[in-house]
């Protein structure tokens, strides 16, 4: 996902991020009800989000195009749905869109407005005109059946004289249908279909959130690092539906921070957002993630490399070959020759092993040689190095109690044969230090009934001895959280009741003594760094204002000074508000569009095409403990369906399920049975057609993940799929998609993993018994999976995503006969491209996704009249495009009227987008 170190990009120069500011969600022109703004205290964050208004008359003003920032767009009359409303992307005989024109000087009635502003000035090079059409002509010819193909070109023959005329004639030509091109850009099209550039407007005041005290963040810090006075802390930012790596610098030793800079995608597809651990020295500093999820592939896992600690730049997966696909990094150190990293393999027997990693840059990886067998050492803790002389801890064998610790010579690349043992010590990250001449084990979490920690050490690695004790600790602390070493000497930080934390420091770690006192926190402290100034430097997270709020801490102490906590309000671009358009529907010219904003579900109706929008205020039903999303919604013969999940603590989320009539009143929908063991069970889609819902989602236990299918002819009762009804019990499918089909319903998705993925149909008559179709994979790719799929009126249209070489690229698949045989086309594509949904139009579709290379890609939309001949519109409205992410995620149609909702993301900025066009069929 990540871009690598100095990426260079190909193509023209990118022009600069539009500058978007901070809305306010509960501003001026939006209801308050209630509302007040969160992070009143001084020690913790304001969200600022008034927009400035434009200068009366300033030259310099954009054009009127591209994204608005005002709470509305021009009203349009509003439609009102009825229960007999026609299903959800069956647009109805609705009159031809007309674009609203704004007065130039509104009248002054009612009120005064804020005036309306627009973000910047389109992308440079590209026309924002919303009256240039893209066209499609008849569809291709041939068969259509695999990719086509370029023929080689003809050789001229012998007559060169012919040469000079042919292009001479050539040049008049083409300077006649350069006339003729410009024409066309303003005229219609006499034939194919057509849509419209549109228009956009920025979607943070248009979505609300509910007036819930805080905004729903959920930030950590997980480690931290120093060197000389440069201070970097790292972890997680699960805000927004899309995880983030997290970096706070400080380079005046820990009295003033910023946000760090990332180089890499904040994009659309999961991928590695959490840094477990820091480590830097001599101009190089390293980031890695923790964890890796095994579906997104190599591309998924974390780590990034920098050479000052405040500007980051994700490392280029090709440079991540050495780690395979189950390895996962526990802990990194800076060695003289470069860095290490350890952590645990699968091994081909299904145990668990030791590995470790050198790498003299960050950026290009080895893998050490055998460490061990597994039954005496498995998975690798901890590591920490002193020049090239390092040290780790690892679990040891089955059935034997303590610590293994191995011992390197050279840096990590081969270690050695024999390996000590420490008994009744618990191997865990952050347990190693240096100090003094030798090594520092202080175990963490651990500590006697008269609550103390022994506290070991050893001048090579090979021999341990107690050394020290750290005691006085009460009974309700869990003892110590994290250990650093400097020039200055050792620290640890120590809860020392619950809750309640301190600093413990010694010069060489055989000595021991409490120098501050860090207060009690309603959270956790993990992270720990001493500079060589001696100023310790703690941090974690704790509890907000919500009840799902969680906000990143960092504390300061140094020797003989009074405990410092870092206003973390101040930084800029730290905080921002939780919420997510996740899909949208449209029956009767009334859309619905769900999500979740400050950590409960959300629903937004509107009736006037998209131009402005409610919030649905219903606490009582969406509301509570824990954290809710809804992610999928659909119109039925029985009404509206909206789908998701809902925390029922922090260990186990359940299915979330509210129906409607008529879009607006909401009810609480039936609740599930979930077996015993099963931590995650949660529908993410539905579909609806004239014999009922369908629901597909995920069923997470101990033993794995499956999918897991539900039925409802009714809204009233919900079946759920059993094994049985499932081809081979589901093991190993992913499903991405679901749709009604004449003959019933279709689900499509992937088997295997990322780099070795292959399409997934599934198709069944009553959505209780589901049988495969053919599977899917393009000519030329070496991976492929379906993510889109929806019914026409001559069959099924799918869109995937292909790993081929050129890069990843879209393509679709067309069936006549319910999954049996397929067509393959293409989605014009010049980088990589995906497709994030997909619906079907009054005489064609619309899919919207993302076009260009990761975390540069902009919004797009593509058209096509059978599914296989494609055409990509370029969207140009700033927010839509230009420097970061954007993309449009979903995607509905009611009448000629297009309506999409995306993204527009950066690392220290994100905003919703809305995205409204016309699509029209041209007269053959």
């Amino acid at each position: 996902m990540d871009a690598p170190d100095k990426l260079v990009a190909s193509g023209p120069p990118r022009t600069p991020r539009a500058n978007i500011p901070a809305e306010d969600p509960d501003g001026a022109a939006a209801p308050r009800r209630g509302r007040r703004l969160p992070y009143s205290s001084a020690d913790d964050r304001t969200l600022a989000h008034r927009p400035p208004a434009p200068a009366a008359g300033d030259p310099g003003s954009p054009p009127p195009s591209g994204i608005r920032l005002g709470p509305e767009i021009p009203a349009e009359p509003e439609a009102v749905a009825s229960p007999g409303d026609p299903p959800v992307h069956q647009p109805g005989p609705e009159p031809a869109y007309q674009p609203v024109t704004e007065p130039a000087h509104p009248q002054d009635s009612g009120p005064p407005q804020e005036p309306v502003e627009r973000i910047g000035r389109p992308p440079g090079g590209r026309p924002a005109r919303p009256d240039v059409l893209v066209a499609i002509g008849p569809p291709r010819s041939g068969d259509g059946s695999r990719h086509r193909r370029l023929t080689p070109p003809r050789r001229f023959g012998p007559g060169r004289l012919v040469f000079p005329i042919v292009v001479t004639i050539v040049l008049l030509v083409a300077a006649g249908l350069g006339v003729a091109a410009v024409n066309w850009a303003r005229t219609p099209q006499s034939a194919g279909l057509r849509l419209a550039a549109g228009d956009g407007q920025s979607g943070d005041a248009a979505f609300a959130a509910p007036g819930l005290p805080g905004n729903g963040s959920s930030q950590v810090l997980n480690a931290i690092a120093s060197v000389g006075s440069t201070v970097v802390a790292v972890g997680s930012d699960t805000t927004s539906t899309l995880p983030r790596p997290l970096f706070l610098v400080s380079t005046d030793g820990g009295r003033d921070w910023d946000l760090g800079r990332v180089a890499g995608p904040a994009g659309y597809e999961a991928g590695a957002g959490a840094v477990g651990r820091v480590v830097g020295g001599g101009g190089r500093w390293l980031a890695v993630g923790t964890d890796v999820s095994s579906w997104a592939g190599q591309a998924a896992r974390g780590m990034w490399v920098s050479a000052d600690g405040r500007a980051w730049t994700a490392v280029d997966p090709e440079g991540l070959a050495a780690f395979g696909g189950q390895d996962r990094i526990t802990d990194v150190a800076r060695t003289t020759a470069g860095f290490v990293a350890v952590g645990s393999a699968a091994l081909k027997n299904g145990t668990i092993g030791p590995v470790a990693w050198t790498s003299p840059d960050g950026k290009t990886w080895t893998r050490a040689g055998e460490i061990g067998t597994p039954d005496k050492v498995r998975g690798m803790r901890a590591v920490v190095a002193r020049g090239d002389q390092v040290v780790a801890l690892a679990d040891p064998g089955p059935g034997d109690p303590g610590s293994v610790i191995l011992r390197s010579a050279d840096g990590g690349r081969t270690w050695s044969g024999t390996a000590a043992t420490l008994a009744g010590v618990q191997p865990e990250p952050g347990a190693l230090a240096t100090g003094g001449d030798g090594f520092v084990l202080v175990p963490l979490r651990q500590r006697s009934a008269a609550g103390e920690v022994t506290v070991y050490c050893s001048p090579e690695g090979t021999r341990w001895s107690e050394c020290g004790t750290i005691g006085g600790l009460g009974s309700e602390g869990t003892g110590v959280r994290g250990l650093a070493s400097s020039s200055a000497g050792v620290a640890a930080v120590v809860e020392s009741a619950w809750e309640t934390y301190a600093v413990y420091t010694g010069a060489d770690g055989r000595k021991w003594a409490k120098t501050a006192n860090l207060g009690e926190i309603p959270g956790t402290l993990r992270g720990l760094t001493i500079t060589d100034a001696g100023l310790v430097v703690a941090g974690g997270d704790k509890r907000g204002a919500g009840d799902v709020e969680n906000l990143p801490v960092l504390m300061t102490a140094g020797d003989g000074e009074d405990t410092r906590s870092v206003p973390l309000g101040s930084v800029a671009g730290l905080s921002h508000l939780a919420r997510d358009t996740a899909d949208v529907a449209v029956s009767g010219g009334a859309f619905v569009a769900v999500g979740s904003a400050n950590g409960d579900a959300a629903i937004w109706t509107s009736g006037n095409n998209g131009a402005n929008w409610t919030d649905a205020r219903l606490s009582a039903l969406l509301g509570g403990r824990g954290r809710q999303a809804l992610t999928s919604v659909a119109h039925g013969p029985k009404g509206w369906l909206a789908v998701g999940s809902t925390m029922t603590d922090p260990a186990v989320t359940r299915p979330l399920l509210v129906t409607s009539s008529d879009g607006r009143s909401w009810k609480a929908g039936p609740e599930f049975e979930v077996p015993a063991g099963h931590f995650l069970v949660a529908p993410r889609l539905v579909a609806a057609g004239p014999k009922g819902y369908v629901l597909a989602g995920d069923d997470r236990s101990a033993t794995g993940v499956v999918p897991a299918l539900w039925f409802s002819p009714d809204l009233k009762r919900f079946t759920r799929v059993p094994a049985t009804g499932m081809p081979a019990g589901g093991a190993g499918v992913r499903l991405a998609a679901v749709t009604a089909t004449p003959s019933g319903f279709m689900a499509v998705g992937g088997s295997g993993g990322a780099d070795l993925e292959t399409g997934v149909v599934w198709v069944s008559s009553d959505g209780l018994r589901w049988t495969p179709a053919s599977r899917v994979i393009p000519d030329g790719a070496r991976s492929a999976g379906l993510r889109q799929v929806v019914a026409t009126g001559s069959g099924v249209v799918a869109i995937g995503t292909a790993v081929t070489d050129e890069g990843v690229r879209p393509f679709s698949v067309v069936s006549a006969d319910n999954g049996a045989h397929w067509e393959y086309g293409t989605l014009p594509a010049d980088e990589t491209a995906v497709v994030l949904d997909l619906v079907a139009a009054g005489g064609g579709l619309v899919a919207v996704g993302s076009h260009g290379p990761a975390g540069e890609g902009d919004s797009a939309a593509w058209i096509s009249e059978d599914g296989l001949a494609w055409t990509r519109q370029a969207l140009t409205q700033d927010g839509l495009g230009g420097a970061g992410t954007q993309w449009l995620g979903a995607v509905a149609v009611s009448g000629t009227r297009v309506l999409a909702i995306g993204r527009s993301t950066g690392y220290a900025d994100d905003h919703l987008t809305i995205w409204r066009s016309s699509l029209t069929a041209g007269s053959r």
